[in-house]
């Protein structure tokens, strides 16, 4: 899980420590920001209150001039500024202990030492934003990735533009050397683009599949850099509360954000796939008001990325893109259309997923046929999961229970009695 929020850690009037805030300085700026919005105040008026809340919800008070300097602090962290501990000064409330109240985290020293704040561990950020980061470069991912039949200049292109939207200085030290030591004007409007990049089309298609491997081959092309994805969890639409979805969207990012610093300059890839989930069209007549709040969100944090100077860039999956936002797409600095395999990719997927029974030409042929665009399949042929989540694995199944060997015949006689998936909002009463 991602776990590099900045903490907000408490001292006492000698500066000793106290606890700590159950909330990070980023995910605190993402609340203010959307208590901003809801009550239609400042940004650094919000802020203030925000900090003044949570302060009090633990058990302490502050005075108005530790409060400022707090607020300093946190908006300083907010740009990425080096800014050391986010420390700010409280007092225990008049007649009451010095507790650690809930809320507050406090890790005193080994014996015989001083408590310090390299005592105080960072808490898991991010929890609930995402699932499971994933780190590459990655052996199954690199299998993965190398398994993607018919989708070679997709990878290059993508490849080619999450480096220029990564690592926009390469595109710069390029145009040195080969225009006289000039940088040309577009490769400065080039570092200006919104790192964002759009997989639409089909189902089972390998949107997806490309999306999460491709770390892998970004790793493998930069060493020794890592790289890492973020995949948004679907939970970030929230449960309809008015403000919610606003206020989750702004704490993802920030919390993605707060990844990206920490890593020191490893690459961070963002995923949401579903993405029209939350960016649909505005002109959609029967959007929820909280919908088009979220979608206005996501577009000013995706207007954010590009002036954060971390190399984070962001991949939005969808299996419709006509619903998009017409704004999201006029971001994207890529948008990549993937097709149902044609009949030489539907011929490489199953010749290679089966090199050991040697398909004899006239069986490919076959196979290609009835996988295709016939009446039985809709006019439409397989999808590439089709063939390797349905086909194949039916086949298996069938020599497995008989106890016998696959066959040639075992992938015919599935093909025969499968259909292709349908498109995507396809109605099959429908004529």
């Amino acid at each position: 899980m991602v776990s590099s929020d900045l903490p907000i850690l408490l001292v006492g009037p000698g500066g000793e420590p106290r606890g700590r805030l159950g909330i990070g300085a980023l995910a605190l700026v993402a609340e203010a920001e959307a208590r901003a919005r809801r009550d239609n105040l400042a940004k650094a008026t919000a802020i203030l209150a925000t900090l003044r809340a949570h302060v009090e919800d633990a058990g302490y008070c502050i005075t108005d001039k530790a409060l400022r300097d707090a607020q300093r602090l946190v908006q300083r962290a907010r740009r990425g500024e080096s800014v050391g501990d986010v420390a700010i000064a409280v007092q225990p409330r008049p007649g009451r202990p010095d507790p650690v109240p809930p809320g507050l985290e406090y890790h005193p020293a080994a014996a015989g030492g001083t408590p310090s704040m390299t005592n105080l561990p960072t808490s898991p950020a991010g929890a609930g934003f995402f699932e499971a980061e994933r780190i590459y470069p990655n052996e199954d991912a690199r299998n993965w990735y190398e398994s993607l039949k018919g989708l070679d200049d997709h990878k290059h292109k993508l490849l080619l533009e999450l480096e220029l939207l990564l690592y926009p200085d390469r595109l710069e030290a390029w145009s040195m050397r080969h225009h006289e030591g000039k940088v040309l004007k577009l490769c400065k409007h080039a570092r200006g683009r919104i790192p964002l990049v759009l997989f639409e089309g089909d189902v089972g298609t390998g949107k997806t599949a490309l999306a999460e491997t491709v770390g892998d081959a970004l790793a493998r092309s930069n060493p020794p850099r890592r790289a890492h994805l973020l995949k948004i969890n679907t939970q970030v639409r929230g449960t309809g509360l008015v403000g919610e979805m606003t206020m989750l969207i702004v704490q993802a990012f920030a919390q993605a954000e707060a990844r990206a610093r920490a890593l020191g300059g490893d690459p961070v890839l963002l995923l949401l796939d579903e993405a029209d989930a939350l960016a649909a069209s505005r002109d959609i007549q029967q959007m929820h008001h909280e919908d088009r709040a979220g979608l206005n969100t996501l577009l000013q944090q995706m207007d954010s990325l590009r002036s954060t100077q971390l190399p984070m860039a962001a991949m939005f999956i969808t299996n419709r893109p006509g619903s998009l936002d017409p704004a999201v797409r006029r971001r994207a600095a890529l948008t990549l259309r993937f097709e149902r395999p044609n009949d030489a990719v539907r011929e490489e997927i199953l010749r290679s997923a089966v090199p050991e029974l040697r398909l004899a030409a006239p069986v490919l042929e076959r196979l290609v046929r009835i996988t295709g665009g016939t009446d039985k399949n809709g006019k439409v042929p397989f999808t590439a999961s089709d063939l390797t989540d349905r086909l194949l694995p039916a086949a298996l199944r069938l020599a497995y229970a008989a106890n016998r060997s696959l066959t040639a015949d075992d992938l015919v006689s599935q093909a025969e009695s499968m259909t292709a998936t349908p498109p995507f909002g396809h109605d099959p009463r429908g004529s």
